[in-house]
């Protein structure tokens, strides 16, 4: 942790100038990150011209690979982003996810699409929880709240950038493979532009507070402060105090419907409208505008009603409702279908939103902000693993329409899921 402690009026000006340039910092990392996370998805129906019809399953198997590896290995980064500074673990994982899309680029033949995108994950698992972690070390209480707000709008827009301009374009100018190429170039480049930025600004947060507090003690009596290193020994108890177990479940479908519905909707939409690759690629653009939309309103209600759980209740409704639609307009008009599937997955956006950035906050107390936040995000690529390789089954087996019925499914098992566990959750936050 950097910097130096200020007292009087100065401290607040330059809490304020911490804030504002960890939210930039993050925002832009958090954006190129998404670059090499998702071209793969937007690329795919062009890559099937390249490695043929068959290729489909293949790539599938690709995206549930690196769904594996990143839901994995959120968990064991998470553990590892509260023991090793994250500044090195995030530059690290940029580093060798921007290799891994260089590779992608250059590869001939799928088994190595594979192996790339599997170590992809790997590398992507290593930036969310010590993101999250440095975040919460070097901005106050407000300016993470704000802050965290801003990191998902830059993640939306990099999701638009990739369906919209890198990938289209790189199609247009050349073809799929030089969109791996930008991206594995951006990933390297903002991964020197971190670690050469965070170490030079001063860490005024609530976990560093907490942190500090291990070197303090009651000289009177000599009892030690319950402080954040000693709660790191009982992370279960607190873990299950708060229903995390219950809401790894719910976070498990919703990562089914995110990546589901994201991945695989230029595939529906080429299928049932015949729409050419690059209108369909496109046409998915719309989804993270209308989800960044969401976003903002998400983090409008958390603040409104400063309740995580209640708050995602209310945009896993408004999946529930879209899909439910959509059951029985698909197939009769693509603009219809895709505005409910834009409503569906800002849905899905604002749950995750409040589920995996607003929820790890809440255990800064306990020092394991990062565990959390890895274990939480990992149940969103289990979901991801599911849809990613089943979806490419499920919908060739049933159709897009009996997709989008277990897509609904899904959305209301998650939903009654999450209800249940609202009464632990309103006593774990009450308490702490």
């Amino acid at each position: 942790m950097n910097g130096t402690q200020t007292t009087g009026n100065d401290s607040k000006p330059k809490m304020a100038r911490t804030d504002l340039r960890m939210t930039v910092l993050c925002s832009v990392i958090y954006l190129v990150e998404y670059f090499g996370r998702y071209d793969l998805a937007a690329a795919k129906i062009e890559m099937l011209g390249a490695f043929g019809a068959d290729a489909k399953a293949m790539l599938g198997l690709a995206l549930t690979l690196m769904a594996i590896s990143y839901g994995v290995g959120q968990i064991v980064m998470g553990v590892v982003g509260d023991r090793v500074p994250p500044r090195f673990v995030v530059f690290a994982g940029l580093l060798g996810a921007g290799a891994c899309n260089l590779v992608v680029g250059f590869a001939t033949s799928l088994p190595l699409v594979c192996v790339a995108w599997f170590l992809n994950g790997i590398c992507k698992a290593m930036i969310w929880p010590s993101l999250v972690r440095q975040m919460t070390c070097d901005m106050t209480e407000n300016g993470f709240q704000t802050g965290i707000l801003w990191v998902s709008i830059a993640s939306n827009f990099g999701v638009v950038l990739v369906y919209l301009a890198i990938v289209p374009v790189s199609i247009l100018l050349f073809s799929w493979r030089l969109a791996f190429w930008f991206s594995g170039a951006a990933e390297i480049v903002a991964g020197a532009f971190w670690v050469l930025s965070v170490r030079t600004i001063p860490s005024v947060g609530l976990l560093t507070r907490a942190l500090r507090s291990d070197e303090k003690s009651d000289p009177a009596d000599g009892i030690e402060e319950p402080t954040a290193k000693k709660k790191k020994n009982r992370v279960l108890p607190i873990l299950f105090a708060a229903g995390i177990p219950v809401l790894y479940f719910v976070v498990i479908c919703h990562g089914l419907l995110r990546d589901g519905v994201t991945s695989w909707m230029p595939e529906l939409l080429q299928d049932t409208y015949r729409l050419d690759s690059v209108a369909a690629i496109m046409s998915s653009a719309i989804l993270p505008v209308f989800s960044t939309v969401c976003v903002v309103i998400a983090g409008m209600v958390f603040m409104k009603l400063k309740n995580e759980l209640t708050s995602a209740a209310i945009f896993f409704g408004i999946v529930v409702v879209s899909l439910g639609c959509l059951t029985f307009t698909i197939g009769h008009s693509a603009i219809l279908t895709i505005v409910l599937l834009a409503l569906a997955t800002s849905g899905i956006q604002g749950v995750n939103h409040i589920l995996t950035t607003r929820v790890p906050h809440r255990f800064a107390y306990a020092g394991i902000v990062s565990t959390v936040a890895g274990l939480l995000n990992s149940a969103t690529y289990v979901g991801a693993a599911i849809s990613g390789y089943g979806i490419a089954l499920y919908s060739e087996a049933n159709g897009w329409h009996g997709t989008v019925i277990a897509w609904l499914i899904v959305a209301a098992v998650g939903t009654v899921a999450l209800v249940l566990c609202f009464a632990r959750w309103k006593r774990f936050i009450k308490e702490h």
